[in-house]
């Protein structure tokens, strides 16, 4: 009973001098006689600089390392010196690895994506997106070791669509030019990095207002750029079909005018000699055209034709011999054949042959290979039976399957690379699992499978150089030794 009493006594006491020191308060004036608006800086925290939406395109340069071997090989660009996907180099690739595979020589750290790298004289080219700094990046490594040497980039916004940077740069040895995943174009000394020009294609040839003048598509630019007698090669469409630049200082030598307004695909222009003519082929959104590659008339559309004009394509056209060319289109649109035709003043252009994916030869994102008749490819999700598949086809029936790896060997969703070595394809799948195969005419024999390491979306073309195999997943770059010795 004391206890209670006590607590109720010092409850009140409590009340009454809250009540006074309020009545005080409330009294007096305690404000201060000026009121100070709070700005930035005045907590010490670092001024937020806002950042500018305008794109300055390699505007900045690290300096990494320094060069330390030279090792022979390249591998300058997209698909290979040919153009064909198959190594030219003759060094001796080993029969055979322990369990664990071809030794890695090197690996590093990417941004997602899946750009594939170009070698030039003992030096690495990758495109890659930095996602903290929002920057796009030319990054350049030692083929031997995989220092990092250089990067040369620049600040650009973009969102996350099944990653970001696609494209493999063209390197001779005087040039590197790079189309960014917002088509931003980059020419680049091979050595320092030193920066000789940038173009803004979506600045300089979108078409405002116009869904036909959009330049870059919905996934980023997929095209990898072409350098052909020291003249850049792109296809921003828009205001120009195609552009032919000035390597050494930037000047646009020619374009293409674009009157059915062609959009840039996913694919990538490749020369091919045609009836005796040389001509750049690309398959763009909205039609395929050949346009030629040199003369007086360099620049001006040979042939064309909108008959084939799938809504998304990735695959690049592929030159079969005697006119006709393959083409290819993504999500089941499947793949077609067209002829050339010359009648000795101009040139024709025929839609011979179209099927859907369950039909025929068919890629939704890497090009076929040919070798001698046949041509490769692992065929797409939606291809039936066939699904994911390594496969082969006469050049001159697409229809018509002569072989197949079977329905116990399909290859993750049919979206991985392969290239070819002499009588070797090796072929990547989605989680990076490295196989074998032994090639004799139409049919292929898989000799051994790795697991080179627990990746994803492993889609990135993989180069070879030397006797080195450089491939990657969404978030790394690997160097395998594949040759007869390290």
């Amino acid at each position: 009973m004391t206890l209670r009493k006590n607590n109720r006594l010092l409850t009140g006491v409590s009340a009454v001098i809250f009540a006074a020191v309020l009545v005080w308060w409330l009294a007096a004036d305690h404000y201060p006689a000026e009121m100070t608006m709070r700005v930035p800086g005045m907590d010490n925290r670092p001024k937020i600089e806002p950042r500018s939406e305008e794109v300055i395109v390699g505007e900045f340069f690290d300096s990494l390392g320094t060069f330390d071997e030279m090792v022979s090989g390249e591998w300058p660009r997209f698909r290979g010196v040919n153009f064909d996907n198959i190594v030219r180099d003759t060094f001796a690739m080993a029969e055979s690895w322990d369990t664990t595979g071809p030794p890695v020589m090197w690996k590093v750290t990417l941004g997602e994506g899946y750009a594939g790298p170009a070698v030039k004289n003992g030096r690495v080219y990758l495109l890659d997106y930095n996602e903290r700094r929002k920057a796009d990046m030319l990054r350049c490594f030692s083929l031997k070791s995989g220092t990092e040497l250089w990067r040369r980039w620049y600040n650009v916004e973009m969102k996350r669509n099944h990653g970001y940077s696609r494209t493999i740069p063209a390197v001779t040895d005087k040039y590197v030019v790079t189309i960014g995943p917002r088509s931003h174009v980059m020419c680049v000394d091979p050595i320092t990095g030193d920066l000789f020009w940038t173009i803004d294609m979506e600045k300089e040839f979108g078409v405002p207002g116009s869904s036909k003048g959009k330049i870059t598509p919905d996934f980023y630019a997929g095209q990898c750029p072409l350098i052909d007698n020291d003249v850049a090669i792109l296809a921003p469409g828009g205001k120009a079909l195609m552009i032919g630049v000035n390597c050494a200082d930037g000047e646009i030598l020619w374009r293409t005018p674009n009157p059915d307004s062609l959009m840039m695909s996913h694919g990538s222009i490749i020369p091919m000699v045609i009836h005796g003519r040389k001509m750049y082929v690309y398959n763009a959104v909205g039609g395929v055209v050949g346009v030629a590659a040199d003369g007086s008339d360099v620049g001006r559309v040979l042939w064309k034709t909108k008959e084939w004009n799938p809504a998304t394509t990735a695959a690049s056209p592929l030159y079969l011999g005697n006119g006709e060319i393959a083409v290819f289109g993504s999500y089941g649109a499947g793949g077609g054949k067209i002829r050339v035709d010359f009648d000795g003043s101009g040139y024709s252009v025929t839609l011979i042959e179209t099927h859907k994916a369950m039909e025929g030869l068919s890629s939704d994102q890497q090009t076929p290979i040919l070798t001698g008749d046949y041509v490769w490819s692992v065929m797409p999700e939606n291809a039936g039976p066939l699904k994911k598949q390594l496969v082969s086809y006469h050049k001159s029936d697409l229809r018509n399957l002569i072989w197949s790896s079977g329905k116990d060997m399909r290859f993750g969703r049919g979206l991985g690379p392969f290239i070819v070595k002499d009588d070797r394809l090796i072929l990547l799948d989605d989680d990076a699992n490295l196989y074998i195969f032994r090639l004799e005419g139409a049919t292929a024999s898989m000799l051994s499978h790795y697991d080179i390491l627990d990746g994803i979306e492993a889609w990135g073309p993989m180069a070879i150089a030397g006797n080195y195999l450089i491939l990657r997943d969404a978030r790394n770059l690997l160097c395998l030794n594949i040759g007869t010795g390290i």
